[in-house]
């Protein structure tokens, strides 16, 4: 198991340290990751994991 202070899960498939997102907003996160020269990773926030998420960036 990951610890929850570190990790979040966004939606059904994917887990990330909280630590690699750049930007949250409503329906995406933009990580830290590169996927070319000039972008970085994006991930769909699932509906049921929003007001978790949301409750980890207020703090």
């Amino acid at each position: 198991m990951l610890p929850a202070k570190d990790f979040a899960q966004v939606n059904k498939k994917e887990i990330i340290a909280l630590s690699f997102i750049k930007v949250f907003s409503n329906n995406e996160i933009i990580t830290a990751i590169p996927v070319n020269d000039k972008s970085f990773l994006k991930l769909q926030i699932g509906e049921i994991y929003k007001k978790r998420l949301s409750e980890l960036f207020e703090k």
